[in-house]
């Protein structure tokens, strides 16, 4: 028998079926599109009730791939306090999300997705493969544009570049691209060789010892852990860019 006939002779069976058939036929087929619906509606809902009953944010931070290795409350108020946060306000540093792990992946990207849609989100840290992605769809803030001239001064020899001009020809998706920009350290990100320089993040220690990256206190190394060099990086939507940079200015230990 044909396929289409088998086809046609199955489906008229269903139509033609009890309510029970119908309904097994339908869990046998679309049981697992059916689980992922539900479970990405009951994320939707999840966020959206977060966003919508939650105390006003004045920062919310992504670390993405990040692990805690302590309890980061102390260090959290210690950020609060920094950016003088008050009653009816919140800070959130978000280091649950992590796409690196089968079981936690889609979830991860789930909430990144939301959060970046509902313009929540404002800073994101990751690592250089994770932040590139980002960076070719227009989504990072140039913090040339919006660093004071000390903080310039600080952070200028650990800036991230990536090529514009690349990315509006579309070269992103092509190998010589990673060739050319994502070469993994400061040194290498030079805008001495990009046509369109842009600098969209800053780079980060995983260490509290000098090296040639900027930095980081020790007291962040020792709430959140990363296994190599992370990408500081600013949301273009982001309505609190000042904050965001008080808050780079204290991972780094510039707190003042």
């Amino acid at each position: 028998m044909a396929v289409m006939d088998e086809f046609k002779e199955e489906r008229d069976k269903i139509k033609h079926g009890t309510f029970k058939e119908k309904r097994k036929y339908f869990w046998d087929y679309y049981k697992w599109h059916t689980i992922g619906g539900i479970a990405a509606i009951i994320m939707v809902i999840w966020i959206v009730h977060d966003v919508t009953h939650q105390d006003e944010s004045v920062l919310y931070v992504a670390l993405i791939n990040c692990a805690s290795v302590y309890d980061d409350s102390e260090y959290v108020s210690g950020v609060e306090e920094y950016l003088g946060v008050e009653d009816g306000e919140a800070l959130t540093i978000e280091n649950s999300l992590d796409v690196t792990d089968d079981t936690t992946a889609y979830t991860s990207y789930e909430v990144i997705a939301v959060r970046i849609a509902a313009n929540e989100m404002d800073v994101m840290v990751a690592d250089e493969e994770f932040i590139s992605g980002y960076s070719q769809g227009d989504s990072l803030i140039d913090l040339t544009t919006v660093m004071s001239e000390e903080q310039l001064e600080r952070y200028s020899d650990y800036f991230y570049y990536v090529d514009y001009a690349l990315i509006e020809n579309g070269y992103y998706e092509e190998t010589e691209y990673e060739d050319q920009v994502f070469e993994g350290t400061a040194v290498y990100a030079s805008p001495e060789d990009m046509e369109q320089p842009v600098a969209v993040g800053v780079y980060i220690a995983t260490t509290s010892e000098e090296g040639d990256y900027v930095c980081t206190s020790s007291d962040f190394n020792s709430n959140y852990y990363y296994s190599g060099e992370v990408i500081f990086t600013l949301l273009c939507y982001s309505e609190h860019t000042e904050a965001a940079l008080q808050f780079l200015d204290y991972i780094c230990g510039y707190a003042s």
